[in-house]
């Protein structure tokens, strides 16, 4: 009977059955805790030597400064760690010609908490490798700074470009050569400043487009340079009044990189000169400057002698100059240029229509000089941000692009390039703008255009004097130039701001080297970022396991 109420009696089940669970919840419990230490363990361990291994893969210096800063890196980062016993960390780096990869191997053993389940503790090991190109680095920013640019656009500009030096600047080493050079463009490109070579100039009218916007005075056409000094304009080269913009070279060598020769008169480069627009030079600076139809740079009184111009035969495109050149066909003629109205003395005159700075003059819409390759980051960093927008004229990529490629060459007119195709150099050319090529201005004058690096439009140096039509050719040019680049090895990153129509997409993405390489940008904000993700594919340090 006793019996029988013992074995039906439930009183004291629960302490039975946890007496009895006691060991399997123990060990459950055991189990989660050295489990989660050895995570624990694991993830500390590579976080150590993931950053010893970026630290001493950084250094282009000897080996044995490459060990001693992972040495020191990884016991930096592992002290603290207790759970951490035994531990050991190697490092080894493989050199290639163009790269450095490294791996790194650490062991320890993981003090556990119940060891009587899992031994005396738990045996891991993390691994990690990273690899750095070691290219020497040749990278040229070619940069929209058309009027379009003006505002939120140029500052982000002028940001992205900072950075990106910043970023250039730090993968710098002792072994590893890093420059960079700025093109800023407009229609022209402005090469009067560091390297420059009056030996690479049209000085004396040589080549068979300068003064091709003037008449011809007793067989000759005027001298640009001429000009500027007879205009009595200083502060440019020489104090001729010159800024420095070229314009774009006859025939072929437009968009070449031969070097000048001046046994070669058109392989010269023609310096820029806007002839005067008919129109008196005191119009109200709110309301000139920046017509689609109209003149645009009038900076001369146009008030001379008519019938002393007429008679001598001053024609060009037949359009008569009495109007058109005003003060500077005067001056040409030999005129006593004491009864030639006042001029404007200045060679940057400048006007302001809806709230962007116009330049009036003959240097009209030169931006800032090129820098050319160059280690100097801060030059480039203060270069970068002088740089502003330029109405007026137009947009030609394939000036900025055929500069771009100059720089990048060895030979003259800038000679700092490494030879193209050279092992362990990465030439890199990031583009940037904003709108399609343009031919700007006076499309109902007899000039059809604003005075561009080819003249102006009605002269015929661009193909055809249709402005769309010709903006298609510069097209065609921005195309080749990009093909040349690429057959000698040079990576082309674009992008578009604010502009990504279908003629750029189609352009663009085939000038880059990919079409990966082509980036669209819509906000002026995210600029700097894609600067960055640009840098990032060809200079940074990745870690790759």
């Amino acid at each position: 009977m006793l019996l029988n109420r013992f074995w039906r009696s439930r009183s004291g089940n629960f302490a039975l059955l946890m007496g009895l669970g006691a060991p399997a919840i123990l060990s459950a419990v055991a189990f989660a805790v050295d489990v989660s230490t050895v995570m624990r363990a694991k993830s500390n361990l590579q976080n150590a030597l993931d950053a010893a291994n970026l630290a001493s893969s950084h250094l282009g210096d000897l080996e044995i400064s490459r060990t001693d800063a992972f040495d020191r890196y990884f016991q930096a980062n592992i002290t603290g760690h207790g759970e951490l016993a035994n531990v050991q960390a190697t490092l080894t780096v493989d050199r290639g010609v163009n790269f450095i990869k490294t791996k790194a191997v650490a062991t320890a053993d993981v003090n556990l908490n119940f060891g009587f389940l899992f031994g005396r503790n738990r045996h891991i090991a993390v691994d990690a490798s990273a690899v750095e190109s070691n290219n020497q680095l040749e990278v040229v920013l070619v940069l929209d700074n058309t009027g379009s640019m003006a505002g939120a656009r140029m500052t982000a500009l002028r940001t992205a470009t900072k950075s990106l030096l910043d970023t250039l600047e730090a993968t710098k080493s002792p072994t590893r050569q890093v420059r960079a050079s700025l093109v800023p463009f407009v229609t022209a490109v402005n090469v009067n400043g560091d390297g420059f070579d009056p030996s690479w100039i049209d000085m004396d009218g040589k080549s068979s487009t300068n003064g091709l916007n003037f008449p011809v005075i007793d067989g000759k056409r005027p001298n640009h340079i001429a000009l500027f000094k007879q205009l009595g304009l200083k502060g440019g080269w020489q104090d001729t009044g010159w800024k420095g913009c070229v314009e774009a070279r006859p025939g072929a060598y437009n968009i070449s990189d031969t070097s000048p020769d001046s046994n070669k008169p058109d392989t010269l480069f023609v310096p820029y000169f806007a002839p005067d627009d008919p129109a008196p030079a005191t119009r109200p600076s709110g309301s000139y400057g920046n017509s689609t139809t109209g003149y645009n740079n009038s900076y001369l009184d146009d008030t001379i002698d008519k019938d002393k111009l007429k008679q001598s035969g001053a024609y060009i495109l037949g359009i008569d100059l009495s109007g058109l050149l005003g003060g500077a066909v005067d001056a040409v003629l030999g005129a006593d240029l004491e009864k030639v109205a006042k001029y404007v003395a200045s060679t940057n005159r400048i006007v302001t229509e809806t709230g962007s700075a116009i330049t009036v003059g003959p240097n009209r819409s030169c931006p800032t000089p090129v820098v050319p390759l160059t280690d100097d980051f801060d030059k480039l960093r203060k270069a970068a941000s002088q740089m502003t927008e330029w109405n007026g004229s137009g947009t030609n990529v394939s000036e900025g692009l055929s500069w771009g490629m100059r720089v990048l060459s060895p030979g003259a007119p800038y000679t700092g390039g490494a030879p193209f195709k050279t092992a362990g150099v990465s030439k890199i050319v990031m583009l940037l703008t904003d709108g399609e090529n343009v031919v700007y201005g006076a499309s109902n004058q007899p000039t059809k255009s604003d005075y561009t690096s080819y003249g102006y439009l009605a002269g015929g140096r661009f193909g055809s004097d249709n402005q769309t039509t010709a903006a298609r050719n510069v097209d065609g040019w921005t195309k080749s130039v990009c093909t040349q680049l690429k057959n000698q090895g040079v990576q082309i990153y674009t992008m578009v701001l604010q502009s990504d129509t279908a003629a750029n997409r189609t352009l663009y993405s085939a000038c880059a080297s990919d079409p990966s390489g082509y980036y669209a940008v819509n906000d002026p904000a995210k600029l700097p970022d894609v600067f960055q993700q640009i840098a990032n594919k060809f200079s940074r340090l990745q870690l790759t396991n």
